[in-house]
């Protein structure tokens, strides 16, 4: 495994290497204590990932969900990731708790979005299972979804 430390105004680690998406949940207690986790993926990524990551995950002592929406550009909207603010709130997720994106460049943008504004921000851990969202999970928090006047119109970093 190879560790980068991007020095910004908030440092972050990037990991690369084979085995990661079993020790995930391992890794995410270095920037996360809370007793929550949801992983936050597409329908194309779930059945590939998405419980081999949960159970990274419960292993680390997360209480752990998994929530599904449908792959593809035409999910990205705000009504997708209000889905999103209505399981964390039924989950009773707080400020200290997670959310993990598993997947493309759509999950990460998403999930990115609901953790800047669910309780005004929260912890997120990226984990992109393609070499565009490896890209865009690099850029520190780029994130947005689409309104119907546009791409990434509505967004945070």
């Amino acid at each position: 495994m190879i560790k980068i430390t991007v020095n910004t105004a908030r440092p972050y680690d990037i990991f690369v290497g084979g085995s990661l998406l079993d020790r995930a949940g391992e890794l995410s207690r270095n920037v996360n204590r809370g007793q929550k986790a949801l992983i936050i993926t597409d329908s194309n990524v779930a059945p590939l990932y998405a419980d081999r990551v949960a159970k990274s995950f419960k292993s680390a002592g997360y209480n752990t969900e998994i929530l599904v929406f449908p792959a593809g550009e035409q999910s990205k909207k705000l009504d997708t990731v209000s889905t999103f603010y209505a399981r964390l709130a039924k989950s009773g997720f707080t400020r200290g708790d997670l959310l993990v994106a598993l997947g493309g460049g759509v999950t990460g943008d998403m999930t990115g979005f609901a953790a800047a504004t669910w309780l005004r921000g929260v912890d997120f851990v990226q984990i992109p299972t393609s070499l565009l969202a490896q890209v865009d999970s690099s850029v520190g928090g780029k994130t947005g979804v689409d309104i119907p006047e546009g791409k990434n119109l509505v967004g945070a970093f």
